[in-house]
């Protein structure tokens, strides 16, 4: 018997969410316990960067929380960069010059320009960046510094969390946030981290004095870097437990603007860097990235199907209805197709796929530390998949037809 095409879309993209979900579960499984192994306790001098553009309400808070963190003093540089602000971003955070914070001004060129002037101004062995409105727990800086105990560690990432989420949009945001700290411990559990996100990734200085500062990269530094750290058969390490928390836009169009350059960017930065597809790059070349379009594309397929189906059922029932008589209290009964109540090997498979998708939600928010995630979880189920494919189609389209894509909610510390 011949499966109709939808059985066939289904059905491929339950194996892949499968598949992909038990390989992610048995690779936290091989390597549990490797936060409590990590190695050095030395306390190298760290420059830590805030590049900033208008950004008077939340600069302070965002420095307060440099100057409290569990490292020696002495061994701690904050520069702050204001990126060329009209506002009294410059005047706020030269209020914490008498803390022996650096407070730099320029002109405004982007984050990366701000990031690489202020590396000009320190020879401290390893550098970051945090957001000009983000913040960062007590102990993270100690918790990443203990991960640069081989050489080859290039760089080391936090855990972000959106800092109590308020609203659909920021609870939406949490989730996915939270799914990320799961996601990216995977990542660098298996060697193949693309990313090292612009609020409080620590580098090593060696890096950029070799291999070149910042770059512009499709306005998405923090991928350009990760990628150009792969390329060079580096490490990119993760602490989970060093938390960082940002803030997230509130407004639909400051969330569409941010996501869109995210995206486009991630698919520029790829383009540039797509030698790293294949055996040469392991598990990032052979499964990672092209599992990343793999998944992108199933999950529209998946959607445009549905969505289909479910307007060319409606239209023949309203048909139906209307050749008996169109009795328009049919229409307002509760109804859902059968087939998803039946017992057959899609059903299956399905509850499968989402038995394995909650162990692994509980997983990212052991690993975040969330708590009450039951509504936005609720909220990102019904409403994330729309956003998610609405973001990558809008990407897509800016990419073939080399359109441009501005700043998101902010200038230069959008994350």
């Amino acid at each position: 018997m011949l499966l109709s095409l939808g059985t066939v879309i289904y059905l491929v993209a339950t194996f892949i969410g499968l598949y992909v979900g038990i390989f992610f579960l048995s690779v936290i499984y091989e390597h549990w316990g490797r936060d409590r192994t990590r190695g050095t306790k030395a306390r190298p001098r760290v420059c830590v960067i805030i590049p900033c553009y208008n950004e008077e309400r939340t600069i302070g808070r965002t420095i307060e929380s440099l100057l409290a963190l569990d490292y020696p003093r002495t061994k701690l540089e904050i520069i702050v960069v204001d990126d060329g602000s009209r506002d009294r971003t410059y005047a706020v955070a030269k209020g914490y010059a008498k803390h022996g914070i650096t407070v730099l001004r320029k002109e405004n060129g982007g984050k990366h320009t701000a990031l690489n002037y202020a590396l000009t101004f320190t020879d401290a062995p390893f550098v970051g960046a945090l957001d000009a409105d983000s913040t960062v727990a007590p102990d993270s800086l100690r918790k990443i510094i203990s991960y640069f105990k081989h050489p080859k560690v290039t760089a080391v990432t936090p855990s972000l969390i959106i800092d109590t989420p308020r609203g659909v949009l920021r609870r939406i945001q949490a989730i996915e946030f939270m799914i990320g700290v799961f996601l990216r411990r995977v990542f660098t559990d298996i060697g193949s981290q693309h990313v090292t996100p612009g609020p409080f990734t620590i580098y090593r200085r060696k890096f950029f004095d070799k291999y070149g500062a910042w770059h512009e990269a499709h306005k998405t530094e923090d991928i350009e870097v990760a990628l150009r750290i792969q390329s060079k058969h580096l490490i990119i390490e993760n602490a989970t437990d060093a938390y960082v928390y940002t803030h997230g836009p509130e407004t639909w169009n400051g969330l569409y603007q941010q996501r869109l350059r995210w995206y486009h960017g991630f698919l520029s930065n790829v383009l540039d860097y797509k030698h790293l597809f294949g055996p040469k790059h392991g598990n990032l070349g052979l499964f990672v990235l092209p599992m990343s379009f793999v998944s992108i594309a199933t999950l529209s397929l998946v959607l445009l199907y549905t969505i289909v189906k479910f307007v060319a059922d409606a239209v023949q029932q309203v048909y139906q209805y209307w050749l008996i008589g169109f009795d328009v209290s049919r229409m307002l009964e509760w109804h859902i197709d059968t087939f998803f109540f039946n017992t057959g090997p899609l059903m299956i498979l399905g509850g499968l796929t989402l038995a394995v998708s909650l162990i692994m939600l509980l997983f990212a928010k052991r690993f975040s530390g969330a708590r009450n995630i039951v509504y936005s979880y609720v909220l990102f189920v019904l409403l994330y998949c729309w956003f998610f494919i609405l973001w990558w189609a809008v990407a897509g389209y800016h990419k073939a037809f080399k359109r441009d894509v501005a700043w998101g909610h902010k200038s230069i510390a959008g994350g």
